[in-house]
């Protein structure tokens, strides 16, 4: 774009287009600011400087003179992966943000979304006052109101709902919340058990498989890859987006360049990490299972099992093995797969001798499907043949929890736990309580058919669905996905709902029950959102709290260190909170006193530093100059603390001995500590001697891999499967997806994909980001659009059909949905496939994510100090002849919890495709 020198208005309006079109220049100049764009074409030396001289004029404030600037660390909440930070703060706003070098696990690196910390936090539509509907709820009417007339609105409707008898109406449903246990200490304060998740949205069905395997402590690997030499990857993608992405990208290259490791991708789409895989191979959707069970028959039959390893630590003989997967052959995976018999003996055959420097990587991509849960199984199975398990090189568990309490793997740890006292844990809903007693007869009779031992945990259908006990078997990992949908259907009584940076509305399967559900004041009387910006879910509230951003607030830091050394941070505030935005710890402490009852007690504090402080007090003892000098690392791990490899071969503590049990059939050893009967360990056969010892084993009930695991059956009975259905199989088990073996010729699998400059959908207010990628396009194999007549551009028709199966409304001929997009072709994707990113076609969240030129916010914040002009800098909506923001497609993907599990199946959707233009 070229302008006039002497222009000083267009000087002045400069848009972040024109910058992205500079030339190489260009790179340099922004060097300093942290800026990183692409470069669309070369203009000449001379209007490059212009351009340029005109950039750096118009950003100079944002610039950071490090002779004035703060350094304060941090930990980023930009994603999943909650990396160390360090922002820099000059003249009482945040700069710019870098790695914490003292983080074991990003080792100082960092990803754009850093950098989106700064957008949201000084967005120009961002929340900074409590607002209240004055129209009908969701028609976008508001009126600004004080914080004492919020507290008082809704701390009298919880007082009410509390001395009612009936706290379980208090619904406290949270998107991402990382205060690792402080909001649950509000609702057990409360008394409520909902405190609801999105884990089932996320990842509960590649969870299962490791807490079944492993043992509660470890629902999340840890890879050991700078020491590994192959890398099975089963649909995960840590270049671009992953928990822990980060943290392996760079170690899974070191192993690659230092170590020759090859890495073998079998996946739907090219992603970024198949393009740094040594071989990559288009799977059909839920297919990854027969793969893993295909390799697993290879490896038996080739005599390359570790025996020592799998008689030592498994609980099932290698003989029930093979004969349970005999059928599941390379030439059988081939058909359902598409991966050649050749290819995947061939890689088993590696992968087994490069033990035990070797591990699975599985995600998403093998356990979103409704066989997902048994699928991941399977492949987990592979690891355990193979001797790698928590070997150097190999599939490595180390303890992400927060430290204390006796955790598996944490001996020697300072304890780090809230301050005391601590609220009692809700009740079950027993026979006689007033909550069971307000159940409607068809559950209870769903509650009867369940294990005693599930029986005793049951707290309503919301937090502990009775269909589906392997979603609260471990922990309460929650079915989020239906609590919109059973209360619509009655299963649960709702006084006062409260979201917590949650975004159902725009971003879960079926989002339109969601809505239709909070817009029916009968089911949902009141309805309070707690969130930085006017989210789809936040304008079907009938009040809106705005809370402190991640770089306005504290919480503790806690997660698996792919070093394999135990480690925790802070999350400390670098400015104050704009407006009148809160921290949720201050919001919740004046509701609690406001509320009354017992419940101030367990908020006493004014400030939040000192409760936090309190919190890590064992940790700051163990660093010279205490407190403060935690806060200055931002860090601590203990530097004289072996790796975590083998911790299941490390012997119980004498202290644990005492007075302890053997069983004489198991070897398992058993306690009584803090009045709880548990398991330490095992007795096991020392390998060079062949004396038993006390070792800790796993912290399965077995202390062993439960590759046997009658977990499964049990939940199958006690949710009323069909006998002999394979979901429910204690053993590991392959099936098909119900409907995929009836594939008409039109029938294409729609799924979905993250993009690694976005978080799900709550990052398209982002505007570098945004800049990046603003729409959600279908991409489709070319053969297969030529073979239909489209070509990039094209707009297209896409109509979703009710899945088949045990899952909700199952079976129902009808279609959920039909929304039109338009199509990307892209070589490398499974002919079968069409796939789209769900971080598109947002109606609420802002003028960016809206891509509209011209601002949305519901209310008037003329003090805020955040003022943009929107005209010039969203060049991409349709107004300036751009994209626009892509199609809310999460409208027309089906509710699919899995059995048992409840996991979203988000990638067994059966569309068809027609051609609109």
């Amino acid at each position: 774009m070229k302008q006039s020198n002497d222009n000083k208005q267009n000087e002045s309006k400069l848009s972040r287009r024109d910058f992205l079109k500079l030339g190489g220049a260009l790179t340099i100049g922004v060097a300093s600011v942290g800026l990183a764009a692409p470069l669309f074409r070369p203009l000449s030396g001379e209007q490059t400087q212009q351009d340029l001289n005109k950039f750096i004029s118009t950003r100079k404030k944002d610039f950071v003179d490090y002779t004035r600037a703060r350094a304060i660390p941090t930990i980023c909440f930009g994603c999943t992966n909650h990396c160390g930070v360090i922002g820099w703060v000059q003249d009482g706003k945040v700069r710019r943000i870098e790695g914490n070098p003292l983080d074991p696990n990003s080792l100082g690196n960092t990803c754009s979304k850093t950098h989106g910390m700064i957008s949201y936090t000084y967005y120009p539509e961002r929340l900074l006052y409590p607002i209240k509907r004055v129209g009908k709820r969701g028609e976008g009417k508001w009126r600004r109101i004080s914080w004492q007339e919020a507290i008082q609105e809704v701390g009298d409707r919880l007082k009410t709902c509390r001395e009612s008898g009936h706290p379980e109406r208090f619904i406290f449903h949270y998107g991402r919340d990382k205060t690792k246990g402080f909001t649950k200490r509000f609702t057990n304060a409360f008394g409520t058990p909902n405190r609801l998740n999105r884990r089932a949205i996320c990842s509960s069905n590649r969870r299962v498989p490791l807490m079944s395997y492993y043992g509660r402590d470890f629902e999340w690997e840890t890879q050991d890859m700078e020491n590994t030499k192959y890398i099975l990857n089963f649909g995960s993608n840590p270049m671009e987006a992953y928990q822990g992405g980060l943290y392996m990208m760079h170690r899974i290259q070191k192993a690659r360049v230092d170590n020759g490791a090859k890495m073998v991708s079998f996946e739907v789409r090219p992603t970024a990490t198949v393009n740094c895989s040594e071989e990559y191979f288009k799977v059909m959707p839920g297919s990854d299972g027969a793969i893993g069970f295909a390799m697993a028959n290879v490896i038996i039959d080739e005599g390359l099992v570790d025996k020592a390893f799998w008689e030592r630590w498994a609980n099932i003989s290698l003989a029930e093995i093979k004969e349970h997967i005999k059928d599941w052959t390379p030439e059988h995976a081939e058909k359902l797969s598409g991966v050649p018999a050749k290819d995947i003996r061939r890689i088993a055959i590696e992968f087994a001798k490069a033990a035990p420097h070797c591990t699975t990587m599985t995600a998403r991509g093998s356990a979103k499907h409704y066989n997902g849960t048994q699928g991941d199984r399977g492949l987990r199975m592979l690891d355990v043949l193979v001797g790698n398990v928590g070997r150097k090189g190999g599939l490595c568990l180390t303890s992400g929890r927060m430290w204390g309490g006796g955790k598996y793997g944490q001996d020697g740890l300072p304890s780090v736990s809230q301050p005391k006292p601590k609220p009692p844990k809700p009740k079950a809903f027993t026979p006689g309580t007033a909550a069971y007693e307000d159940l409607p007869d068809d559950i209870k009779a769903k509650v009867a058919r369940l294990d005693p031992q599930w029986q005793k945990k049951y707290q309503g259908e919301l937090a502990t669905p009775a269909e589906y006990p392997l979603s609260w078997h471990w922990y309460g990992m929650k079915v989020g996905q239906l609590v919109q949908p059973y209360i619509r259907e009655g299963r649960a009584k709702v006084d006062v709902y409260m979201s917590y940076t949650y975004g159902a509305a725009y971003g879960y399967p079926e989002a339109k029950v969601c809505r239709e559900v909070l817009l029916d004041e009968k089911l949902v009387p009141f309805h309070v959102a707690i969130d930085i910006d006017y989210s789809e879910h936040a304008a079907l509230a009938d009040m809106i709290l705005p809370e402190a951003t991640s770089l306005e607030r504290w919480d503790p830091h806690s997660t698996n260190c792919y070093g394999l050394v135990p480690y925790t941070g802070i999350r400390q505030p670098l400015v104050k909170p704009l407006g009148e935005a809160r921290e949720i710890q201050v919001i919740f402490r004046d509701l609690a006193r406001h509320i009354g009852g017992g419940m101030e007690q367990y908020f006493d504090y004014e400030n939040v530093e000192d409760f936090y402080k309190e919190w890590y007090k064992n940790v700051s003892a163990k660093i010279p100059g205490g407190w403060e000098e935690f806060k200055r690392r931002g860090i601590w791990q203990d530097p004289d603390r072996a790796k975590d490899y083998e911790l299941y071969e490390r012997p119980v503590p004498e202290k644990e001995l005492l007075g302890s049990t053997v069983d004489p059939e198991t070897g398992v050893i058993s306690n009584t500590i803090k009045g709880k009967k548990r398991t330490v360990g095992i007795m096991m056969p020392n390998p060079e001697t062949g004396e038993m010892e006390a070792v800790r084993g796993f912290p399965t009930p077995s202390r062993k891999i439960q590759v046997y695991d009658p977990v499964f059956p049990l939940a199958a009975k006690s949710a009323g499967l069909p006998e002999g259905d394979p979901n429910g199989n204690a053993l590991p088990t392959l099936f098909t997806i119900p409907g995929f073996d009836e594939l008409k010729e039109d029938d294409m699998i729609l799924t979905t994909f993250k993009w690694n400059v976005h978080t799900q959908g709550r990052s398209s207010q982002w505007e570098f980001h945004a800049e990046i990628v603003h729409t959600n396009q279908l991409f489709i194999n070319t053969r297969t659009a030529q073979k239909m007549g489209l070509k990039t551009g094209d707009e297209v028709e896409v109509t979703v059909q009710r899945p088949r199966g045990l899952t909700y409304r199952g079976g129902i001929n009808e279609v959920v949905g039909v929304v039109r997009n338009r199509v990307h072709l892209l070589d490398g994707v499974h002919e079968r496939v069409v796939c789209f990113a769900h971080a598109g076609g947002h109606w609420e969240h802002g003028a960016v994510a809206r891509a509209e030129n011209r601002e949305s916010l519901p209310i008037k914040e003329p003090d805020s100090g955040l003022k943009k002009d929107f005209s010039n800098e969203i060049w991409w909506s349709k107004e300036r002849g751009g994209t626009g923001n892509g199609a809310p497609m999460n409208d027309v993907l089906p509710i699919n919890p899995s059995p048992l599990v409840g996991g979203q199946n988000w990638f067994d959707n059966i569309c068809q495709i027609r051609k609109i233009s």
